[in-house]
Parts: structure tokens; C-alpha cells; sequence
């Protein structure tokens, strides 16, 4: 009888000393001396349904899904967001609302509150900050990092955009898309809504482009009042078009700038089709002047040269009527005149053709000057 007594008591003991943590709560704890763990070289394992989801090893590591040394790309990790019904797998999800509506998505990663949060099939998306890719659900192959990094709605496709608000796309709705497109730079490309292949290097660049495709802009607030418009090439601080809306155009530090491939230096007055005052279509407009060593003008065909001039057939211009074209005209024939060159300039190379058939001309006069001085000559000798 006193056997089972103490046997009894000593039971009552251990179990009375087994429930130090009460599942209800507890009090009176010190850190120093209470704490959830082990006391000998055993590592701590924290199960479901005799699961184990995480092990704290006796280093200080924590393991999930007792995944040691095996793969991860064919589970999902959820910390405070994703849910228990994703059959998408390799997703990550640490943040409040992030990845919460994950179904059949694959290799998402989302770190930040709300990042991903509403996505669903999209796959391969990466989203680092809070709100980050915030609305999408069905893009892929996406890259947002910085907060409200593409957070607007639509189908995305291969976008990348780092920075604050960098393709925010606040007023995005479902039915718009984007793709291909690279933001860099706090709010570059914050508002586009539609376009592809678009790229914004600096703060605020095509910050204001609603829609358009194939823009490059590189420079803090270059392009950034375009709004809409394609194939623009912006570089260059502060660097903008010539108005809100449109395309082709190029602008290098406001002083070299470009429409439909004619460029112009110096100057931003440039015809859209290339044709100046005169009627001529010119790739290049240069103002104050061109300084080089070295020019090379081609020559089309051989009847662009002026030595037709020494052709048999060829109709020399007696020196009679040319002294007669510039008593009366002021000038040689088919030379422009002072007025002439000032209103619509001279062109080199037809100048140069021009001036080489004067004096081919010339040329010819003094020959024939030079056989009857000879002639006369000979006949005074006579």
C-alpha cells in the first residue's frame, strides 16, 4: 500500500511538473529560465498532423518541409502570404498578401507586402517590395523591384522595372497589356498603359508615356512629357521631343536632334520629310558652320562630271554673247546670282561641277585665243 502510494505520487509529480507551458496561456514566465526548445543536442521540429513542416537544428538553421539536401523548385514556401490550395509549384512567398491567390502559378517569388498578391497562373514573375507586380494575374517571366513597381492592371510579359513606382501604370485597366518593356529609375515609365519594347533609364524618364512602342529614353526626366508616340530616341537630362505626341524623333542634350532620319545639329527646326526651302530632300542640317580635314563627295554617273565639256559636239558659249548675258544679268551663266545664293544657298558638289565646267570653258577660249595669236603672228613674219 505505501508502494503505490509513492509510486502514485511521483506520477502526479512528473505530470504536474510536465505542464510548465499551459495551452491556454501562460504567466509568470522569465526568458532567462522558460523557453519552448531542447536542453540536450537534439534539433526542435514543429509538426502538423505529424508532419513536419520546420526543424530548428541545433546550429540555428531553420529547414522547411524537411528539405535538407533535396530540391525545392517542386514545393512552395508561403511565409504570411500564398494559401493552402496552390498546385503551382517552386513559388516563395514571404510578405502580408503576398502570392494570396496563387492556383496553377509556377516559380513565382514575391517578397514584400502585397506583392503578387492577386496573381493566379502567371508564372516565372519575380516581385521584391511592397505592392510590387500588385495586380497582376496572369503575366510571366515579370521583374519588379521597389515599391508599386508594376502595379497596374493588365496582361504583363517579360517587363522589368526597378525603382519606385517605376511602371506603376496607376490608371491600368484589365484589358490593357504591356511586354518587353525595361524601367530604371524611380517613377520611369510610372504611367504607361500600352506599348512594348519601351526603355527608360533615369528618374522620372518617360515617366508620362501613355502609350507607344520602341521608346528609349536615357536621363533623368528625358521624354518626360511625352505622352504618347513611337520609335523616340531621348537622351540626355531634361531631354524632350518637340511636343507631346509624337514619333521617329531624336534628341541628344537638346542639340543634336533628329525627325524621320534627317538629323540636325544645332538647330531643332527640321521638316519632317527631310525637304528644306528649296525644294531638296537633306538628311543632315548644320547651323554655324562645319569644320573638318577631309571631305568626299561622290559623283552618281560620268555624266555628272563636267568634262563633256571637251566633247566635239559641245557647244561653246562665244565670248561675244557671254560679255552681252553679263552686262546684262551681273553674273556668269548658270552661275546663281548674289540673290539667288543667299535665299536658297549653294549646293557643293553641283557648285563644284559647275565651277570645273567654267573653266573647262575657259579653258577652250584661251585655246583657241592662243592658235590665232599664233596664226597672226606667222602672218606677220610673212
Amino acid at each position: 500500500m505505501r508502494k503505490l502510494f509513492l509510486l502514485s505520487f511521483l506520477a502526479l509529480t512528473g505530470i504536474a511538473n510536465a505542464q510548465n507551458w499551459s495551452l491556454t496561456g501562460n504567466s509568470g514566465i522569465s526568458s532567462g529560465t522558460n523557453f519552448l526548445g531542447t536542453t540536450d543536442n537534439q534539433s526542435l521540429v514543429f509538426k502538423t498532423n505529424n508532419i513536419e513542416w520546420i526543424k530548428l537544428t541545433t546550429k540555428g538553421r531553420l529547414i522547411f518541409q524537411n528539405i535538407d539536401n533535396g530540391y525545392g523548385w517542386n514545393n512552395n514556401l508561403f511565409i504570411a502570404g500564398g494559401n493552402d490550395f496552390a498546385t503551382g509549384l517552386g513559388n516563395t512567398s514571404v510578405g502580408l498578401g503576398s502570392l494570396v491567390s496563387i492556383t496553377t502559378g509556377l516559380n513565382n517569388t514575391a517578397f514584400g507586402a502585397n506583392s503578387l498578391k492577386p496573381n493566379t497562373t502567371g508564372e516565372g514573375n519575380t516581385a521584391i517590395g511592397v505592392n510590387s507586380l500588385w495586380n497582376n494575374t496572369t503575366g510571366s517571366n515579370n521583374t519588379a523591384l521597389g515599391l508599386n513597381t508594376l502595379s497596374g492592371a493588365g496582361t504583363l510579359t517579360e517587363n522589368t522595372a526597378i525603382g519606385f513606382a517605376s511602371m506603376a501604370r496607376y490608371n491600368a485597366i484589365a484589358s490593357n497589356n504591356i511586354g518587353y518593356n525595361t524601367a530604371l529609375g524611380s517613377s520611369s515609365l510610372g504611367g504607361v498603359i500600352t506599348g512594348n519594347y519601351n526603355t527608360a533609364l533615369g528618374r522620372s524618364s518617360l515617366t508620362d508615356l501613355v502609350s507607344g512602342s520602341n521608346n528609349v529614353a536615357i536621363g533623368a526626366n528625358s521624354a518626360s512629357g511625352l505622352s504618347s508616340g513611337s520609335n523616340n530616341i531621348i537622351i540626355g537630362y531634361g531631354a524632350s521631343p518637340t511636343s507631346s505626341s509624337v514619333n521617329n524623333q531624336l534628341n541628344i542634350g537638346n542639340w543634336i536632334r533628329g525627325n524621320n532620319g534627317t538629323i540636325g545639329i544645332g538647330t531643332s527646326n527640321l521638316p519632317s520629310d527631310g525637304i528644306a526651302g528649296d525644294g531638296e530632300k537633306y538628311k543632315l542640317f548644320v547651323k554655324d558652320g562645319i569644320k573638318t580635314e577631309k571631305v568626299k563627295v561622290e559623283i552618281a554617273a560620268a555624266n555628272g562630271w563636267a568634262d563633256y565639256v571637251f566633247t566635239k559636239d559641245y557647244k561653246l558659249m562665244p565670248l561675244k554673247e557671254v560679255e552681252n548675258y553679263i552686262s546684262i544679268n551681273g553674273h556668269l551663266p548658270e552661275v546663281p546670282s548674289t540673290e539667288e545664293a543667299i535665299q536658297n544657298g549653294i549646293e557643293l558638289k553641283e557648285m563644284n561641277i559647275l565651277l570645273l565646267k567654267k573653266i573647262e570653258e575657259l579653258t577652250l577660249h584661251l585655246i583657241k585665243q592662243d592658235k590665232r595669236i599664233e596664226e597672226l603672228e606667222a602672218n606677220n613674219k610673212k
